[in-house]
């Protein structure tokens, strides 16, 4: 009688390797990656976390693409990832930051699955996030703390993540939205409403990848505040 035949992972050992080439991380940190990515492929056969063309570079695609933003804000411990989904970038992030005192990382997801996916991700890996289901906008208005960088991937419009970035960053986050090909069409949409200054990283992991990295972010339609009757300029 023939045996049954494995289910063959979806996952790459040669991705692996790529990935951590290029983000290196620690072994404890690569461990409690390790422990998100097995999870991450147990849900993605009931819940659509990632696209499933992208499996076979999880590593390089996902993962890589978000340890990357450690390293522009390298003193940053507190972070918000808006539309966390499936953890990318924040359980990523999260992972990274566990050994770091006094780091955290608010998970924002509305969507009830996938905010089940990121407590028990959180749990397995034992990294410093704390999940919140509800919009951004009810995080953003309900946050009694600054945040040092917020951050979201795959989840919007640049010019409508600037509207939920905008009291965050006034209170001096660091803004990083990770973007695709179309980075340069958003950010001409995006400055017909907004006053920003935007770097543009090229993603480590090639591609079309880029990251748009804001320390401001300005209404264009916004009155000037007034102080002792006259204009204030912020500075």
């Amino acid at each position: 009688m023939p045996r049954p035949q494995q289910a063959r992972s979806p996952l790459s050992a040669a991705d692996k390797a790529a990935a951590l080439a290029l983000t290196p991380v620690s072994r404890e940190t690569e461990a409690r990656l390790d422990a998100y990515v097995d999870l991450l492929v147990q849900w993605q056969t009931k819940t659509n976390l990632v696209a499933p063309s992208t499996l076979p570079q999880l590593w390089t695609r996902h993962i890589a693409d978000s340890l990357q933003l450690l390293a522009l804000a390298p003193q940053a411990k507190l972070w918000a990832d808006f539309g966390s989904g499936g953890g990318f970038p924040g359980v990523v992030l999260a992972c990274a930051l566990a050994g770091v005192e006094g780091a955290r990382v608010d998970l924002v997801e509305r969507n009830a699955k996938k905010a089940a996916f990121l407590r028990e991700a959180i749990r397995v890996t034992a990294a410093p996030g704390v999940i919140h289901l509800r919009d951004i906008g009810d995080y953003v208005d309900r946050l009694e703390s600054r945040v040092d960088c917020v951050t979201a991937r795959a989840l919007a419009p640049l010019q409508m993540l600037l509207g939920f970035a905008e009291p965050l960053v006034e209170q001096g986050a660091k803004a990083m939205f990770l973007k695709g090909q179309d980075v340069e069409a958003e950010l001409t949409e995006a400055t017909k409403y907004w006053n920003i200054e935007p770097r543009i990283h090229s993603s480590r992991t090639g591609g079309q990848g880029w990251i748009v990295e804001l320390d401001r972010i300005e209404r264009r339609d916004r009155p000037p505040t007034k102080k002792h009757g006259l204009a204030h300029d912020g500075n």
